[in-house]
């Protein structure tokens, strides 16, 4: 027997069918957009071209260094992560196992990192990367992005190693393990869901952010994929067709990557939120 739905849900069912429209319609534009000619575009928006222009996308890898600039993307975003996972998961051993007088204290410094917007310190993080001769300089982004994410990386790690049953270290210090064996063999594996799930985060704000790498980047050739897309608004107008592929580049490898890891991310950060 089907269950007659409330009018309470039918109503939300609807807004939430009506919401995942509304935010679909501009992916599929694009999408669809990406085959079709300049013409098609204006002419028919949302309907399916009549021929898949495929050129657009060798268009877009090839004529407007696109290559390059993926290249540098996975660079700048996979050091920052890679780095994050270490420094993030080493503090958070220490803030999560160990007792000391400013534990807190780091703790709370760790959070107070998460409210501060980026463009109020912009001028200062000019000011450093000058006085060190950082700019046009991969390292620069790299350093900029591990500043940023550590706060978010090093709450949920902490969190979640909270919950981390404590018998297993002591059982490791009985059979001899240094304090850094057991974060290596034991931690560690233990907790590679919530690095996961920062990870995972981390390299989705590393490969979309375009603020720092318009401040800090001047070489073309250092550029990351995200500015590689303003090339295609030139002398002779705005190339739509190329412009489109560019961007379903650009946004198909954070997708492909959170859909793979979808349920370790929602995983981790429910574990992190939950556990003590």
């Amino acid at each position: 027997m089907v269950k007659k739905l409330s009018v309470k849900k039918t109503v939300m069912y609807l807004f939430l069918i009506a919401m995942a429209l509304v935010f679909a319609a501009p992916m599929a534009f694009t999408l669809l957009s990406s085959f079709k000619t300049k013409i098609e575009i204006f002419s028919a928006p949302f309907v399916f071209p009549k021929s898949l222009q495929w050129s657009n996308y060798v268009g877009a890898w090839k004529g407007a260094n696109m290559s390059r600039y993926f290249l540098n993307s996975l660079i700048q975003a996979g050091a920052s992560v890679i780095l994050l996972a270490v420094v993030s998961s080493m503090a958070s051993y220490v803030l999560s196992r160990f007792a000391f007088k400013f534990n807190g204290f780091i703790s709370v410094f760790f959070l107070l990192g998460m409210m501060i917007p980026m463009h109020t310190v912009l001028v200062p993080i000019s000011y450093i990367i000058g006085v060190f001769k950082l700019s046009d300089n991969i390292l620069a982004l790299v350093l900029v992005y591990v500043a940023f994410n550590l706060p978010f990386s090093i709450i949920v790690l902490t969190n979640y190693m909270k919950g981390v049953n404590k018998s297993l270290e002591e059982a490791a210090f009985m059979d001899g393990a240094t304090y850094f064996q057991v974060y290596m063999r034991v931690m560690l594996p233990l907790t590679k869901p919530a690095i996961a799930t920062v990870s995972i985060f981390n390299f989705l704000n590393g490969w979309n952010n375009v603020l720092f790498p318009l401040l800090f980047i001047k070489n073309r050739n250092l550029k990351p994929i995200a500015l590689g897309i303003l090339n295609f608004n030139g002398e002779r107008g705005t190339e739509y067709g190329l412009l489109m592929a560019a961007i379903v580049i650009t946004v198909a490898v954070p997708m492909v990557f959170y859909l793979l890891f979808q349920e370790k991310v929602e995983g981790g950060l429910a574990a992190g939120a939950v556990k003590e």
